[in-house]
């Protein structure tokens, strides 16, 4: 079985739109579907169907997508046969770990969903629904057009937020409606790994404290798990340290407020609960590059 991971693909030139976290296609006909048969992918990705027919293999179980019909790959699945009718429009959302992990959004529903996910990929809309989700494909197609600015990145990335939420909405109604709210509504399921639990629980925590929690001893004592068990657990996960994951979380924020919004530096140091401004300062400096005075003003003469 071959596995493929998301800088690999990266470096395919079939994509069109794709940064170091997203890759959109939007005509997967241009692409040899045979290279992609018995094949894992280390990164999620979403499979939209717009018209016509797409029948696919995913760990040995064969899924047909109608108009209106889209399917959720999670990572580590391996992926069999994939066949499509002569006037399938299909288009293909593919994107890494980080891209999850930057989203103060996406981190807070998507860990609840990846069991039922795992076990229900596929999932049907209704026509307002499809056209709804149309709408935002458009958009984010016409923005990935614009020239690139300072502001081309973060308004695709955005979009494709605001896009996964969509779905994530569906998936959760259709979690809730199944199995009489039952065995799959369990985060305590047998069939999910204590390591993966304790992970998802992480991850949710860190989306909700928006970069004001950094120790991770912190989190741990929330999680009433070791530090050294929940490090543990991160790294088996994601591939990186919990303090990886809260560094970025709080980076992200800065960067946001920095850009986006009219707070001075100790405001925003105040409001994320730094020690003092001379260490906001250091944080910022060591992350971003150059102290927080100076990012605001870059940015503010790209714009």
């Amino acid at each position: 079985m071959r596995h493929l991971d998301f800088d690999e693909l990266y470096k395919n030139h079939l994509f069109d739109y794709k940064d170091e976290d997203l890759l959109v296609i939007d005509d997967i006909t241009r692409l040899q579907l045979s290279d992609y048969e018995n094949t894992a992918l280390a990164f999620m990705m979403a499979v939209f169907c717009m018209e016509g027919r797409i029948q696919c293999v995913l760990e040995g179980q064969e899924y047909r997508l109608s108009s209106g019909d889209f399917i959720i790959y999670t990572p580590g699945q391996m992926i069999g046969e994939i066949l499509l009718s002569p006037n399938a429009n299909v288009k293909v959302i593919a994107f890494a770990q980080r891209a999850i992990d930057r989203s103060l959004y996406l981190n807070k529903y998507i860990w609840q969903n990846l069991t039922f996910v795992k076990e229900h990929p596929l999932f049907t809309l209704s026509e307002r629904e499809r056209a709804g989700i149309g709408h935002y494909y458009q958009l984010l197609m016409i923005k990935k057009q614009d020239a690139d600015g300072s502001f081309q990145h973060d308004v695709v990335r955005l979009l494709f937020q605001a896009l996964m939420l969509e779905f994530m909405m569906f998936i959760d109604r259709q979690r809730s409606n199944a199995a009489q709210n039952d065995y799959l509504l369990k985060e305590e399921d047998s069939s999910v790994r204590q390591s993966t639990l304790v992970y998802r629980r992480f991850m949710g925590l860190l989306a909700e404290s928006e970069g004001r929690v950094r120790s991770v001893a912190a989190f741990a004592n929330m999680l009433n798990v070791t530090p050294k068990y929940l490090s543990k657990c991160v790294k088996e996960e994601s591939g990186r340290s919990p303090l990886d994951h809260i560094h970025e979380t709080t980076v992200n924020t800065i960067r946001q407020q920095l850009r986006y919004s009219n707070k001075t530096p100790k405001e925003i140091c105040i409001e994320l609960d730094f020690s003092s401004l001379s260490f906001f300062g250091k944080f910022v400096k060591e992350h971003l590059g150059m102290s927080p005075t100076d990012y605001r003003q870059q940015n503010l003469k790209k714009g």
